[in-house]
């Protein structure tokens, strides 16, 4: 396996293998209420009101995914698939018990296809306790135009402002800072150059907010011409202005995008860039990754000196075994040192610069992997569950996180990978790094 297969593969809403397909419906999984009104597109600004109901211990729904701050609040997402019209809905839900009790803060109901009749997942980022970030990918078939509606609050979710960008998602959510300043990088001017894409734009754009969400500005662009000779959605756009960039900020001023381009001769290198003025200018960070490795994920700065950067590597053929290189920086950028880990910890849990939690390669893999020595040792261990498959982890200390489980055996090509009604999804949290685990609350699709 070829890391530009990796690449191919973990960008699901392009190419829609049978695997991308488990990927992508087990990131939809089901809904509850509270909402808005006016889906057309244009430049507009709506604050949406959140209901008054109380949060409960059983979820309506299937949830899929969990982003805890600390011991008490955290965020969640659940999906829904209506059984009248098979239309797919999302709540986003807040816990201030440390996940016992849910509430239900915001609906999304997103309605862009992503081709074979699946609808483009809801995307979040869950900046802190306050602030949270809502993509919503739409399709305006009267004007067969893409546009994205965006929803931000720096209330922790009490009310949120709505605003929307006319261009489409790429694989990167949207990031804020604060409760004023953000950024989305989108693909826009449709039709594209490539009549092979349904799915990029004229552009690889830039686009930021200084107010919260209200009003977006497009600050910087560059064409999405594709670096290969045949369709890849991977391969649009020139660096850093990528259809596969990775972007996090870390001040209003300060942010990174990092990803991972093809050449003409299909060989493929990755990148870093730094921008110090919001993202109107970016300049090429010198650093030093191997031409066989992959960028998927984006770089996690703490602060605005210490961060990392975590790299896919691939060893030789035919196993292609898996391996990490973190880079890592102690002068905002400015230097990298690199660690080899024999592993993919790319998506772990890096909880500072010394401590990282990870799970098992797959879902129903119950080993685990922990540091506390800035990734240089790693301690083996396996979760104690009764359920066939755990994931969606979450941890704010080396000793306590949070995890989904069940015990699902169907998958595709069912509607919405094989969740069936009455499943249940279940809650867990772990005080003892993972060894254990008690169930505290669930969601029943």
């Amino acid at each position: 396996m070829k890391l530009s297969d990796t690449i191919s593969r973990s960008s699901g809403q392009r190419h829609i293998t049978p695997i991308m397909m488990i990927v992508i419906m087990a990131t939809l999984l089901i809904l509850a209420s509270c909402g808005y009104q006016n889906k057309a597109g244009g430049q507009s600004s709506t604050m949406v009101q959140v209901d008054n109901q109380g949060g409960s211990n059983t979820v309506a729904g299937a949830l899929n995914s969990l982003s805890m701050i600390d011991e008490k609040v955290g965020w969640a997402q659940s999906m829904s698939i209506s059984a009248k019209d098979g239309s797919i809905s999302y709540a986003i839900l807040r816990t201030t018990d440390g996940g016992v009790h849910w509430k239900v803060m915001l609906k999304c109901a997103p309605s862009q296809g992503l081709g074979r009749g699946f609808i483009s997942p809801c995307y979040n980022e869950f900046h802190s306790a306050t602030i949270a970030t809502v993509m919503e990918p739409d399709y305006d078939n009267a004007k067969q135009q893409s546009y994205l509606r965006i929803f931000h609050t720096g209330d922790g979710g009490q009310t949120w402002e709505s605003g929307v960008i006319i261009a489409r998602n790429l694989e990167t959510p949207p990031t804020f800072v604060d409760g004023l300043h953000g950024w989305i990088l989108a693909t826009d001017g449709f039709p594209g150059v490539d009549p092979g894409s349904a799915y990029i734009g004229q552009h690889i754009a830039l686009y930021r907010t200084n107010d919260g969400g209200k009003t977006w500005q497009r600050i910087a662009s560059g064409l999405a011409t594709s670096q290969l000779s045949v369709t890849s959605d991977d391969a649009y756009g020139i660096a850093p202005l990528s259809a596969s960039a990775r972007m996090q900020f870390v001040t209003a001023s300060t942010g990174w995008l990092a990803g991972t381009s093809y050449r003409k001769d299909n060989s493929q290198f990755s990148w870093l860039y730094v921008t110090h003025d919001g993202g109107s200018t970016w300049q090429q960070v010198s650093i030093s990754i191997s031409p066989q490795a992959a960028v998927l994920w984006s770089p996690r700065f703490f602060n605005a000196q210490d961060g990392l950067l975590p790299v896919l590597t691939s060893g030789p053929a035919p196993q292609y075994a898996r391996g990490t290189m973190i880079y890592v920086t102690h002068d905002g950028g400015q230097t990298w040192t690199s660690t080899t880990v024999p592993f993919d910890v790319t998506n772990g849990e890096f909880l500072d610069m010394n401590h990282a939690w990870t799970g098992g390669a797959t879902v129903d893999d119950k080993t685990f992997y922990t540091t506390s020595d800035g990734w240089r040792h790693w301690t083996k261990g396996y979760m104690n569950v009764a359920f066939k498959r755990i994931y969606g982890f979450s941890f704010v200390s080396p000793l306590v996180g949070w995890a989904l489980g069940d015990n699902r055996v169907h998958f595709l090509p069912e509607l919405g990978g094989g969740i069936r009604k009455g499943d249940i999804i279940a809650v867990l949290k772990t005080t003892d790094g993972g060894q254990t685990w008690q169930e505290i609350a669930h969601s029943v699709v």
